[in-house]
């Protein structure tokens, strides 16, 4: 059976794609297949044909090419055509070009660059509207960090310009959204914010509903008073849209279920979660804003109709505006309990209580989730726990029988909170029940829950010692370092325990298949306090311990060594047996075991008070932390070292804050703040990205730079101060070279007091080509004294160098074109020649062509900006290297841009 291939614009919209009569190709893949192929071998030979095609058959192949691609197959061809078709002048061509980019590209492809002028075109004020909303929606799917800061002028006159239709700003805000999440630091947030809190006001929701989304994604970056202004709009729209009944004529078209514009509620909500609590007008409107949503709710819950399926998708909607209803009061009150102030907003939260007390114990899943998580937020408020532990009977069932995963979860979380300790006990065996069953996914945090609530709610020790022994026996594998070291730690730091815990772990330890947890904890304690139990012999003791030796691991075996030389110091008969187990571990692989037995044996060998005087009974933990401590700093410390932390490199890795914090200061500090040094300079400019611009015992400065493909450059300093002083009315000057222009943010001075950092913003433009990097003057006053210091910037002329693709065939036709050239034989210093080969083209934000060539070839764009307009030179590169030496040949049409390149190529690598 022949398959057909009809695909049009029209029926990726709305046909099918293929026609209803015609079988599923999946039945035999080979005729799918082989048609296939037959497809691409003739849809390949009519491109070749170029200009000869017209726009009808270049659009129906590259719908067929979108087809092939949608039913999984690879496509190599037909990408410049498509960028050709969105460079063409009718509509139905662009929206096949864009249709195709946007499938076949992602916003990492080489050819997306190629992309950025054309689409700029498209968002001209000239252009039709239908075709900016083409423009709009790739930059808003597949735009790059590189396209964002090209386009996002264009789009911000889009979204600001007063004439543009309800449809174009809806799109502009969407797109501007998706270019802030990408390049955030390139975009001037401050010249769009009082747009777009106008935007909120808006009469068509529609409008309104995704100016709010973008404010959500601008306040989710960073505060700034300029979106102060959002918060009466946003408050007097919810109002607006709460306080109106059902058949209100001003929202036809907005009712879903007879509930206005839910998702445009939720939204608000959400929003003024970003901002403190109102005041005045904004207040009172947002009061009885917020008593509507829960008063129709409570009335909803009362008269049973939240079981009926045929409003199940009015519970739905419902539900989002009341959950994000209850986020909000939640917020506030938090707000207020860390300002210590009493919030109006308590009289609502019993009423919450008792309608997440409802939602919690229904058949939806859905409900029963978002009910526990806010149920646990909500037990968080101070005086709130006790309420929701009311609710313990449905809370455990959750956590028991749900057959959800994520729900049984949150009921862990909820319980975790609530636990309090008037119910610590009943709560802790609860969970050690559940753990007999629970997912292994989740026994991890289940056991480290379980420890931390023994800990903190212990009244009696022996209860403490007692759950984790439990822990140990029940689920060892998931009783993680930290548990069973501060099982140690308090059992040393409480005499009146230690009897007990010997006699405990002694009993615990005549099972042979004890986890190996249990066998640390009791090898340690053991050794530690046999004396407390000298009753039961040196000999039962040794025996019972030993008995685990031979299948334990090879840590183990260490502590069990350990454990053997401390009860020689009780029982002095036993000497012969333990030095016989020194002696067979004299000569072991382990280093560990074997440095441990050596000294172990020399020592149980030698005199009687050297053994006594080395293992003296442990002293008390000083400043030991508690479990939950630990867990914090271990996972902060997981969280730096997984690269989540995010702030060094973020914050041009700059450890200004921390480096001197357990130092103590000195009384007269000697400030001295040098000029930056050439391999400080070096280092960064070879980064590329971040880095130090400057080191000091006072002073330390990191940098992150933002290359982009036009004519601009933007960098983010750090200023960290080391020192016990102010850094008093810092301000920076430039001596540039004449191609570029520097502009700094804050451009006045300002102060960066002790043990602080500071943030300053740099702009560069680049009008011409330049040789030298600019140098950046820092002055400041440092205890009344006046300092100054020198730092050159690692801004050179390839950071406003863009790759442009190419193939073998057109880098040869043009290298020939280039007349303007820069040759040198360069000597390298402190870089292989293999490591700039792979490094060159990274570090020139340039192409490498791929072909086969003793050289490496390189192909770019030179930007810059000339009387206010954009200039774009093309740049060739050869890089031959040959042991130390290495060839440098440059190309361009000007032989400014050749020597610029050439010398910032000596300035790196010679």
């Amino acid at each position: 059976k022949k398959i057909a291939f009809y695909c049009t614009a029209s029926n990726v919209i709305g046909k099918p794609l293929r026609p209803a009569n015609e079988s599923f190709p999946g039945k035999n893949k080979q005729l799918e297949k082989n048609r296939v192929l037959r497809e691409m071998s003739n849809i390949r030979s009519k491109f070749q044909k170029g200009t000869r095609l017209d726009s009808y058959s270049r659009r129906k192949y590259t719908w067929k090419i979108i087809y092939i691609y949608m039913l999984g197959y690879d496509i190599d061809i037909g990408h410049m055509e498509a960028m050709q078709l969105i460079a063409a002048k009718t509509y139905a061509e662009k929206k096949t070009g864009y249709c195709a980019c946007q499938t076949l590209f992602n916003e990492k492809h080489d050819l997306l660059t190629m992309l950025t002028q054309p689409v700029k075109n498209d968002l001209s004020r000239d252009t039709p509207e239908h075709v900016q909303a083409l423009a709009m929606s790739l930059i808003g799917n597949i735009g790059s960090r590189q396209m964002a800061d090209t386009l996002w002028k264009d789009v911000a006159d889009l979204l600001t310009r007063g004439t543009s239709r309800s449809s174009i700003r809806k799109k502009a805000c969407l797109c501007m959204l998706s270019m802030i999440r990408k390049a955030p630091e390139n975009i001037e947030i401050e010249a769009i914010a009082p747009r777009v809190i106008n935007m909120i006001a808006d009469q068509d929701f529609g409008v309104a509903l995704c100016a709010i989304t973008l404010m959500i994604g601008l306040v989710s970056l960073e505060s700034s008073p300029a979106y102060n202004e959002a918060l009466p709009n946003t408050i007097r729209l919810l109002y607006k849209l709460v306080s109106k009944n059902s058949t209100g004529s001003d929202f036809a078209g907005y009712y879903y279920f007879n509930t206005i514009s839910p998702w445009l509620q939720i939204k608000c909500l959400r929003l003024l979660q970003y901002f403190p609590p109102p005041t005045g007008d904004s207040k009172k409107r947002l009061d009885e804003s917020l008593v509507r949503i829960l008063k129709q709710e409570t009335k909803r819950v009362k008269s049973g109709s939240m079981s009926s399926t045929q409003k199940k998708n009015k519970t739905n909607a419902d539900h989002g505006i009341l959950f994000e209803c209850m986020n909000l009061i939640i917020y506030y009150e938090q707000q207020n309990s860390s300002e210590s102030k009493s919030s109006p907003y308590r009289v609502h939260l019993d009423a919450m209580t008792k309608l997440l007390g409802r939602f919690i114990s229904l058949k939806e899943a859905n409900v029963r989730y978002l009910g526990l998580d806010a149920m646990t937020r909500l037990a968080r408020i101070e005086g709130m726990a006790a309420q929701i532990s009311q609710q313990m009977t449905t809370i455990l069932f959750s956590l028991r029988k749900d057959q959800d995963a994520s729900i049984r979860k949150r009921a862990l979380d909820l319980l975790f909170v609530i636990c309090s300790k008037e119910n610590s006990r009943k709560v802790t065996q609860e969970l050690l029940s559940f753990l007999k069953v629970a997912d292994y996914k989740i026994r991890e945090e289940l056991v480290l829950k379980i420890a931390i609530l023994a800990e903190r709610f212990a009244s009696d020790l022996r209860w403490y010692l007692d759950v984790i022994l439990k822990l140990i026996t029940m689920a060892g594998d998931y009783v993680s370092d930290e548990i069973w070291y501060r099982s140690i730690q308090i059992v040393i730091n409480n005499e009146k325990l230690q009897k007990y815990a010997a006699m405990t772990m002694y009993d615990a330890l005549q099972d042979e298949s004890l986890h190996e947890n249990g066998i640390k904890v009791g090898s340690y304690i053991i050794g530690e306090f046999s004396d407390l139990i000298a009753t039961k012999g040196g000999e039962k003791l040794f025996a019972t311990i030993h008995k685990h030796f031979e299948t334990a691991s090879p840590r183990t075996k260490a502590l069990l060594l350990s454990c053997y030389v401390k009860l020689c110091n009780s029982f002095e008969e036993l000497v012969p047996k333990v030095t016989a187990v020194f002696q067979r571990y004299t000569a072991h692989a382990d280093e560990e075991l074997q440095q441990r037995a050596c000294e172990y044996k020399t020592i149980v060998s030698s005199e009687r008070k050297l053994l006594e005087d080395v293992f003296e009974l442990m002293p008390a933990f000083e400043n030991a932390m508690n479990l939950d401590e630990k867990i914090k700093v271990r996972d902060k410390k997981d969280r730096i070292a997984n690269g989540e932390a995010g702030e060094q490199e973020e914050e041009g890795e700059d450890e200004a804050e921390d480096e001197d914090e357990d130092e103590e200061e000195e009384e007269q500090e000697d400030i001295d703040l040098p000029d930056q040094t050439d391999e400080t300079f070096k280092e960064i400019v070879m980064s590329g990205k971040s880095g130090y611009l400057y080191k000091s015992d006072a002073l330390q400065i990191g940098a992150k730079m933002i290359a982009g493909v036009s004519h601009e450059m933007k960098m983010k300093i750090f200023y960290g101060n080391k020192t016990s002083y102010a850094l008093e009315n810092l301000s920076v000057s430039f001596n540039a070279p004449p191609g570029i222009m520097i502009k700094e943010s804050p451009s006045e001075p300002f102060t960066v007091n002790p043990k602080e950092q500071k943030p300053q913003f740099l702009k560069v433009v680049c009008a011409r080509p330049f040789s030298a990097a600019p140098v950046m003057t820092v002055t400041c006053t440092v205890d009344g004294e006046e300092e100054s210091f020198n730092m050159k910037l690692p801004v050179l002329v390839n950071q406003f160098i863009s790759p442009y693709p190419s193939d073998a065939a057109k880098f040869k036709s043009s290298w020939t074109t280039l007349t303007a050239e820069a040759r040198e034989v360069v000597s390298l210093d402190g870089i292989d020649g293999k490591t700039l080969t792979e490094t060159i083209a990274d570090a020139f934000h340039m192409h490498k062509v791929d072909m086969p060539a003793a050289a490496v070839p390189l192909i770019g764009i030179f930007n810059a900006l000339a009387n206010g307009n954009p200039v774009k030179m093309p740049v060739m590169a050869s890089v031959a290297v040959k042991g130390s030496q290495c060839q440098v040949i440059i190309r361009s049409k000007h032989s400014s841009v050749a020597d610029a390149l050439l010398a910032t190529f000596k300035l790196m690598f010679a």
